[in-house]
């Protein structure tokens, strides 16, 4: 997919670790870009998770500028007819547009191509720049959860701390 600027959207494979490696170097925190935070990563990690992602059913979507990997989109169904949509871009493409055209792109493509009439958002009521980019996007708010999202900061959910989260939803007719 083309997305303007130089930018372009493709599935990322196994094969595509070196580049997930290379992209996720210089997080300072894991990011959330698919159902458990992670980064940055090892080669073997980011051949792990690029494989899981194949088999669990989800699809992730990576957004590059020539060889480069500035972020990706994870698209993971949740039921028939409807997927959640997580996104990721490294700190040095941040505040660039890339994560909006990134959404854009994928939300059009899930309800095109895998006919998902419902892509939703699951954003931290904290995270003001995911928050921006959910209206930009045409995405509209649905309902707050509360503590529906884990912080991630221990392996055993009953001993990790849970946030709020904010669910906002694109429909096929928005």
């Amino acid at each position: 997919m083309d997305l303007g600027d130089g930018l372009g959207m493709r599935r990322l494979v196994v094969g595509d670790a070196a580049l997930v490696v290379e992209a996720t170097g210089g997080e300072s925190a894991p990011a959330l870009w698919g159902p458990r935070p992670a980064g940055p990563y090892s080669m073997d990690e980011a051949r792990d998770a690029l494989a899981e992602w194949d088999r669990e059913g989800h699809v992730s979507l990576g957004v590059l500028r020539d060889a480069t990997l500035l972020g990706a989109v994870g698209v993971m169904p949740d039921r028939p007819g409807s997927a959640e949509l997580a996104y990721w871009v490294r700190p040095e493409a941040r505040r660039r547009g890339v994560a909006t055209r990134a959404v854009r792109a994928a939300t059009r493509w899930a309800h095109e191509t895998l006919a998902l009439p419902r892509i939703w958002l699951e954003i931290n009521p904290t995270n003001e720049a995911s928050l921006r980019l959910a209206e930009r996007a045409g995405f509209g708010y649905e309902e707050r959860l509360t503590r529906h999202c884990r912080e991630w900061t221990d392996d055993d959910p009953d001993r990790d701390a849970w946030h709020d989260c904010l669910i906002w939803a694109h429909t096929e007719d928005r």
